[in-house]
């Protein structure tokens, strides 16, 4: 099967595109970086440019005939940038995939799986979140990526046209071969700053031990990112089929989440990382900022029920691959 994922180039993209050719599929990818000839995307069908180019959509189906459906994983993804730049975050995540979309299925292309985000959910309390969960985007980033998923609705109503949407919080790892892997400086994230605390040899911080959770501290949710591609090809296989059929939640809407089912506190998280990089690290305890929450993680039991879906790597594993994938990148 031929699937055309936009944003293949991407951290998320990238690691389906390679999952895919694993169970034989065959990807192409459209993404706007320039293509780089390295082993990363040589192997694959690569097409630089602008999703909302219609001349380009045109010219990769007319390549393609094959291709049954789209997985849409290109966005902007900063938070902190979509506050600075709110109009940059409706453009690229919403105005330009809603163009996309509607020239795909004149094209003849009319299924699509949308890579969305699980901080669509209100993460003040520290409940596992299903698809039924009460949408509360916060950000731009947010709102540009929830609007899509009701637009997405009133076009499926219109227009001769499918799709559902994965919502999952934090990926993390890189492919188990390490051919692909976080690219970028995400210097907000858990991992980041242990790592660099560690090679800095400082002392590393936990803010908040009094939140109503195992242990006190806040909860996170994290995702391998090989799991998240496989949940992606058993997606694309039954959709492709018409052998799947997604529920809609209580707001009309086709979501499934992919979540680790119980989170991981970031006390745990910490003594993970510790362990697995037999570091000698020190953490010192303090008290809650300001603007902190007690987070949240989502319930995978829609994904176990529709594709035989659970997350089977260990956050040992992606904390190591994390690092392995990194020292790739940045050899001593």
């Amino acid at each position: 099967m031929k699937i055309l994922i936009t944003g293949g180039a991407g951290y998320i993209g990238n690691t389906i595109a390679f999952a895919l050719t694993d169970a034989g599929h065959h990807p192409v990818i459209l993404d706007e970086q320039p293509f780089q000839a390295d082993e990363t995307l040589a192997s694959f069908d690569y097409y630089q440019g602008d999703i909302a180019d219609k001349a380009l959509l045109t010219n990769i189906i007319q390549a393609h005939p094959e291709i049954l459906l789209v997985i849409h994983c290109a966005a902007k993804i900063d938070v902190a940038e979509s506050t600075l730049e709110p109009e940059l975050y409706y453009k690229n995540n919403f105005s330009k995939s809603i163009e996309m979309v509607n020239h795909l299925i004149d094209l003849g292309v009319n299924k699509l799986i949308l890579s969305g985000t699980a901080s669509l959910y209100n993460s003040e309390t520290a409940y596992s979140f299903d698809e039924n969960a009460t949408p509360n985007p916060t950000s731009p980033y947010a709102r540009s990526k929830y609007f899509l998923e009701l637009a997405l609705n009133d076009i499926s109503k219109a227009r001769d046209f499918q799709f559902f949407i994965f919502r999952y919080f934090n990926p993390i790892g890189s492919d188990k071969e390490l051919r692909t892997g976080f690219r970028g400086a995400n210097k907000s994230s858990l991992l980041n700053s242990l790592i660099q605390c560690t090679s800095l040899n400082n002392r590393f911080q936990i803010n908040g031990t009094d939140w109503d959770t195992r242990d006190g501290s806040t909860i996170r949710d994290f995702v391998d990112v090989r799991d998240l591609a496989d949940a992606h090809v058993l997606a694309a296989e039954a959709f492709g089929k018409n052998t799947l059929s997604v529920p809609l939640n209580t707001f009309g809407l086709p979501i499934i989440n992919l979540g680790s089912e119980q989170g991981v506190t970031v006390k745990e998280f910490v003594s993970v990382f510790i362990s697995a990089t037999t570091s000698d690290l020190v953490v010192e305890l303090a008290g809650r900022r300001s603007g902190d929450i007690i987070g949240g993680y989502a319930s995978s039991k829609l994904a176990r029920e529709l594709l035989g879906w659970t997350p089977s790597t260990s956050l040992e594993t992606s904390i190591l691959n994390s690092i392995r994938w990194a020292s790739k990148l940045s050899p001593v």
